[in-house]
């Protein structure tokens, strides 16, 4: 029994964790998988200079694109860059994202905690962890310098809430996100040869992104798959999921496996118990086919004995899995209510029918065996 509370516990408490874990990713990145992210990888000669970013006529191009499936859309273009800045004594290291006015405000606009949508180039929007560690607020002053070197003051006009995309950007808990509009960036940053860094593209329905990606990378690149002459590369965030998940599931399969060897040994076990069980009981059984039991009914009462066995050790390792696996998934996400997920609590059912359909399958050839005695040669049995 040892063995298949074991078994059934890692196969709920990994599965548990690891459906939740998937939950949270997707949920996550669903939040943020309404737009297309834009490139360019395309080297432009300005000045004299290489540079690298999209110009207005790859903005209209792009936009011609979408166009052509739904006039459903918002374009966005944005220009990142970093910046040293002064939050009252503490010192940071700033990035600075400026994004075009209608795409500021569907960007950070359902994800404001409190405050405004940022507009002109002294207002900015920060995020809530840095807020809450660095003591800032609405209205909040941030000091730094200009494109010219002249000082200048920032002020919070909004916090938002932190996402594993911002997260992901900040790549630090020391780095300061600023997000404006792109004045602002120009006000910091100064230009950029007229160029922008990103492009990005936002729908309502989600399932528009691969028709308008398509789209763009034929009028882009000049065909429907990447090759080694694209001008731009396009990141869509379902594509980000699916990639992601990929990766669980091979997570999956490993855990499956290592399951899987607890449940062998466990149905070994069950095995030589049960076989020592009809030795142990073999006079007895000889008995019952004296008196006319039938082999099937013999066969049965092992049979329902090893599922016995099988639905008491798995009810005990799923119980002792709803212990661990929350623990585990609330360390890791911070969040209970990933376990009420569908794909989170239907390990408890899985967890019992597998420990009880091993326990069966394992008792069926010491059930056999006992079906089959002699009745006259087991009841000679001492």
């Amino acid at each position: 029994m040892i063995g298949i509370i074991i078994g059934v516990f890692t196969i709920c408490a990994l599965g548990m964790v690891g459906a939740g874990l998937q939950e949270n990713i997707n949920d996550t990145i669903a939040d943020n998988a309404n737009s297309l992210m834009i490139s360019s990888i395309e080297e432009k000669h300005i000045d004299g200079n290489v540079v690298r970013g999209l110009s207005e006529k790859d903005i209209n191009d792009i936009e011609s694109a979408v166009k052509s499936v739904s006039s459903n859309y918002t374009i966005a273009v944005a220009n990142s860059g970093y910046k040293n800045v002064k939050a009252g004594r503490d010192n940071a290291y700033a990035m600075v994202l400026g994004i075009s006015d209608g795409g500021l405000e569907k960007v950070i606009k359902d994800m404001l905690e409190v405050g405004t949508v940022p507009k002109g180039p002294g207002s900015v929007v920060i995020l809530s962890e840095y807020a809450e560690r660095h003591n800032l607020h609405i209205n909040s002053r941030l000091s730094t310098t200009n494109a010219l070197g002249e000082p200048t003051t920032l002020r919070v006009v909004g916090i938002m809430e932190s996402s594993t995309m911002t997260k992901m950007m900040a790549m630090s808990q020391d780095i300061c996100l600023l997000f404006g509009t792109l004045d602002l960036h120009r006000n910091l940053l100064g230009t950029k040869d007229n160029l922008y860094g990103m492009c990005m593209v936002i729908v309502d329905d989600p399932y528009l992104l691969k028709p308008m990606a398509n789209a763009i990378e034929r009028k882009m690149n000049g065909k429907a798959y990447k090759d080694s002459d694209d001008k731009v590369t396009i990141t869509n965030s379902f594509d980000t999921i699916d990639s992601l998940n990929d990766v669980l599931d091979m997570i999956s399969i490993f855990r499956i496996a290592l399951s899987s060897i607890s449940l062998i040994v466990a149905a070994v076990a069950i095995v030589n118990v049960m076989l020592m069980s009809v030795k142990e009981r073999t006079r007895e059984i000889g008995i019952l086919r004296s008196i006319r039991t039938f082999k099937r009914q013999i066969l049965q009462m092992f049979i329902y004995e090893a599922g016995i066995i099988g639905f008491i050790g798995a009810l005990i390792g799923v119980i002792l899995a709803c212990i661990a696996g929350p623990i585990v998934l609330y360390m890791m996400t911070k969040s209970l209510s990933l376990m009420l997920a569908p794909s989170v609590f239907c390990y408890i059912p899985i967890g019992i029918l597998i420990g009880v359909a091993v326990c069966v399958l394992a008792g069926l050839y010491p059930a056999l065996h006992a079906a089959n005695l002699n009745p006259v040669d087991a009841m000679a049995t001492d």
